[in-house]
């Protein structure tokens, strides 16, 4: 979605009846934070709801820093080298996850990078938020803990609305960077922090979680309900610009439609008999699988690629006004993409997940015995 997005910003006209859906299509960036909800918060529920220890924050922030800042400065570094950009004297920030803080850096560096940003706030804080939901159903049983984390969850999904509604009336000043940070964008992780909650509650074998399931089992319904509820945000609703800004109830109606479509999405993923149905077969193909694997390097690099292209006429793509350009972008966004994403995989994210271990817990007295 966010690739194909770049691809119609950058095509302009070109695009055709492309460029409608194409145009909310950074909405992609919405999904991105509500998965990131789901898998980093569901292990630390499923902990807590078994009695047992989560992972220790300086374990969960190394694993999360060596996951994401070595390919991130690679690309950054290579990207620079290359043109694509300049990062001028405050290059620091762009080093340190703070460029989204200000005015002249914000959309600097790697563009799409301003998401990887809110990610990074969101890595810092998740530990920290989920280890006072512990404290505060320590006292609970351990299966019955799995609902203070829904409760909080909730709290932290109204916290999205509250703090939108404080930029947009309160800190208006702050208001056109306030969309790319932490708290305009807690309900979007909150939804996703939710689901996992709710799949850690309904415990297989109960009559809630068999019905669930049986809903879940076809994709169908759940995709098409999706499907049509983003078609409506495009043809209905449309993008805003970045020159007015999110703001009103444009704001809160956009997070709260990327946050169902995308948890509309989920549902099937999460529950229902995953071995049934066309969908679950494509999305457990090989090839499949290994884009998702590769992903975070075409995040990376897919957008400066098609850039360069067009700076260098490569393949034609300097006249904006003849050729594919847009299907051209698109195969440059993705060809070009996925190699680079496969190099920074192979050669730079596989072989430092070695060093994970270099920051362990602590054992315990159970685990020494």
């Amino acid at each position: 979605m966010v690739l194909v997005h770049h691809a119609a910003s950058i095509a302009g006209g070109r695009a055709g009846w492309v460029a409608t859906p194409a145009a909310v299509y950074d909405g992609g960036v919405a999904v991105f934070f509500v998965l990131s909800g789901f898998l980093l918060y569901r292990p630390m529920v499923v902990a807590d709801a078994s009695d047992r220890p989560s992972l220790p924050w300086r374990v969960f922030w190394w694993r999360r820093v060596l996951r994401i800042v070595p390919a991130y400065w690679v690309a950054l570094t290579v990207l620079w080298a290359a043109g694509a950009f300049e990062l001028g004297g405050q290059w620091w920030r762009f080093y340190l996850f703070l460029q989204i803080y200000d005015e002249l850096t914000v959309l600097g560096g790697i563009v799409p990078a301003w998401s990887l940003c809110t990610e990074m706030a969101f890595y810092l804080v998740l530990p920290l938020f989920a280890g006072l939901v512990v404290a505060v159903g320590a006292r609970l049983p351990a299966p019955k803990r799995v609902w203070v984390h829904l409760g909080a969850c909730g709290a932290l999904w109204v916290g999205g609305f509250v703090s939108r509604w404080a930029f947009d009336h309160v800190w208006t000043s702050k208001r056109g960077l306030a969309f790319n940070w932490l708290p305009t964008n807690l309900d979007l992780f909150a939804s996703g922090m939710a689901l996992a909650a709710l799949s850690v509650a309904l415990v297989p074998g109960t009559h809630v979680r068999a019905t669930v399931d049986r809903l879940a089992t076809p994709v169908w319904p759940w995709w098409t309900v999706a499907g049509g509820l983003y078609a409506w945000f495009a043809y209905r609703v449309g993008p805003t610009t970045f020159e007015v800004g999110y703001q009103g109830w444009y704001w809160h109606q956009r997070q709260l439609l990327l946050g169902v479509f995308t948890v509309l999405v989920m549902v099937p993923m999460v529950f229902g008999r995953q071995d049934v149905g066309w969908a679950r077969r494509l999305w457990g193909l090989g090839p499949i699988v290994w884009v998702g694997t590769v992903s975070y390097g075409l995040y990376l690099w897919h957008l400066d690629l098609m850039e360069l292209a067009v700076q260098h006429r490569w393949l034609g793509l300097g006249d904006l006004m003849s050729g594919p350009t847009f299907a051209v972008l698109v195969a440059v966004g993705v060809v070009g993409g996925l190699a680079c994403a496969a190099v920074s995989w192979y050669g730079v994210e596989r072989p430092l997940q070695r060093f994970r271990g270099l920051v362990a817990p602590r054992p315990t007295v159970a685990a020494g015995r």
